[in-house]
């Protein structure tokens, strides 16, 4: 404990002053703008791929398609940064911190996707849908791929998984680790970040990307000491640990055969699926305090109960009873952490056993998490809301029942607010997936039900898991599952209020230039009287 202590002491202050120097360089030449940030950031991050050439010098061909977006977006970058101003932030309004946070969550996500696509386009892998529907599913860690990955090369192998590992992240948690801004936690949370788990904003960002790479090492080395090579040990690392499914083999996990890359698999999809919050607690020791969470609880019964009765169906189909709980408990794994990496074809399984997987997709992982789904967390509210009220209405009386559930700070109540804004998001995040697929049995003729729910409930869910429907699919049914990964991993409200703040913006500029020249008119009318 004293050496992890030890350790960290030396690493803070490196970390401090690399995050200080990069930090003050961008801030200055973007001058607080913080669309200015988010695209110098993002340009950044696309020119990454690049130096796996050093490793695969014969693919040295591609880095152009790597470079000059990468470029041309940073430029962008320090133009706008030069040449706009961060406006300043209005209290006058309680719509104001809602607009200001998603809307440039938004624009940041969608300029992350465009840019992202253009490697594949460029490069002659993809026609450009393919290639926008490839890096969607990226950045919003889902996995679903129309990728041939045993004929990819390495630096566009390593580049899909790369995108996965930010899109965990998440780009204004990394604009935040470096820089300070006037609206940082109205972007942060508008992420989808809702925990604060050290006493500023910065510490925070710092304290959840160090534990992420923390993790992200250790995974590597112990993939590497299972048997698997290095540069596939870094491509899975980052996508199990973004519970993202992005896998360098046509046959995902499974490919391997080896019980010890499972294992390490799971462990990774586990720590991806939990609220950091609740991660710096397990790395501090305190195992007691973890296991009292409801989240957690939930989590570990639900595994249980789950791998069990999905074990039980496989062994009712003649399947051994070690083979069933096996692919039972990672299929159960990679379900509700919305990984989607596979050791077993599901399309072999009986319908029991899929329809449970499909339950999964739906509650998905922790809050705060990688993870995307309805999460635990609501799940957990809207179930102890039901048990409840069957309770008052078999056991009628004066008392008055009193709901909480237990987080990382504390005991908290579940009162009418909170159930409200969960049954908000559940019916809507129902809707979506009503919507969707039925956009997609109408694009798709000839495809069924069950497989149609299945294909977009792990596109909104952002799961990856798939039954062959996306690989076969026509352009509209791409669309649609792109809206459904993108909504899913910024949970549905933050787009919709994103799209309404930029038509409000619209309007009002229009409204102001219409004065203006109204204004000019006048004058003109005036100096021509005179």
């Amino acid at each position: 404990m004293k050496e992890k202590k030890n350790i960290i002491k030396v690493l803070r202050p490196v970390f401090g002053r690399i995050e200080s120097a990069v930090g003050t360089t961008v801030d200055r030449i973007s001058r607080g703008n913080v669309y200015g940030k988010l695209i110098i950031l993002i340009g950044f991050l696309e020119l990454m791929p690049v130096v796996i050439t050093l490793f695969y010098p014969s693919e040295i061909r591609y880095a152009p398609w790597f470079v000059i977006p990468s470029f041309s977006a940073i430029a962008l970058g320090i133009i706008i940064g030069m040449f706009t101003k961060q406006a300043p932030e209005r209290t006058d309004e309680w719509q104001a911190p809602i607009r200001r946070g998603s809307f440039p969550v938004l624009f940041a996500w969608g300029f992350a996707i465009f840019l992202g696509s253009i490697p594949f386009f460029l490069g002659g892998i993809m026609d450009f849908l393919p290639a926008l529907f490839e890096s969607v599913s990226g950045w919003t860690t889902t996995g679903l791929s129309l990728a041939d990955v045993e004929s990819l090369p390495h630096i566009y192998l390593f580049f899909r998984s790369f995108m996965q590992y930010g899109g965990g992240l998440g780009f204004i948690l990394m604009v935040n680790m470096l820089i300070h801004g006037k609206q940082e936690i109205n972007l942060f949370n508008a992420e989808g970040h809702p925990d604060r788990i050290m006493p500023n904003l910065k510490k925070t960002s710092q304290t959840i990307f160090l534990l992420y790479n923390g993790f992200l090492l250790a995974g590597i080395i112990s993939y590497a000491i299972f048997g698997m090579s290095f540069f596939d040990a870094l491509c899975h690392a980052m996508s199990a640990l973004s519970t993202a499914g992005f896998s360098t083999r046509a046959d995902s996990i499974g490919a391997y055969g080896n019980i010890g890359i499972e294992l390490v698999t799971i462990v990774l999809m586990l720590v991806g699926a939990t609220n950091f919050a609740i991660l710096l607690l397990l790395v501090k020791g305190k195992i007691r305090r973890v296991l009292g969470i409801s989240e957690i609880r939930f989590m570990l019964a639900m595994t249980l109960v789950f791998s069990l009765l999905i074990a039980a169906s496989l062994v009712m189909d003649g399947n051994g009873v070690g083979e069933s709980l096996h692919n039972a408990f990672f299929g159960v794994i990679t379900a509700f952490s919305t990984t989607g990496y596979t050791i077993a074809n599901y399309a072999e399984w009986n319908a029991f056993a899929v329809f449970l997987i499909f339950i999964l997709m739906f509650i998905g992982g922790g809050a705060g998490s990688t993870a995307g789904g309805i999460k635990i967390v609501r799940v957990h509210v809207l179930f102890k809301s039901a048990v409840s009220g069957v309770i008052r209405r078999l056991f009628p009386s004066n008392k008055v029942i009193s709901l909480s559930y237990y987080k990382v700070q504390g005991k908290s109540p579940i009162d009418g607010d909170l159930v409200s804004e969960t049954l908000g998001f559940f019916f809507s995040y129902i809707a979506i997936f009503m919507l969707g697929t039925a956009l997609i049995l109408l694009f798709s003729p000839g495809t069924d039900v069950q497989k149609g729910a299945f294909e977009f409930a792990s596109a909104l869910g952002t799961v990856g898991i798939s039954n062959g429907l996306t690989k076969a699919a026509n352009y509209p049914t791409l669309i649609v599952e792109m809206f459904g990964m993108v909504l899913g991993r910024l949970e549905i409200f933050i787009v919709f209020v994103g799209i309404f703040s930029a038509v409000s913006r619209l309007k009002k500029f229009e409204f102001k230039r219409a004065v203006k020249k109204n204004k000019k008119d006048k004058k003109t009318k005036e100096h021509g009287s005179l």
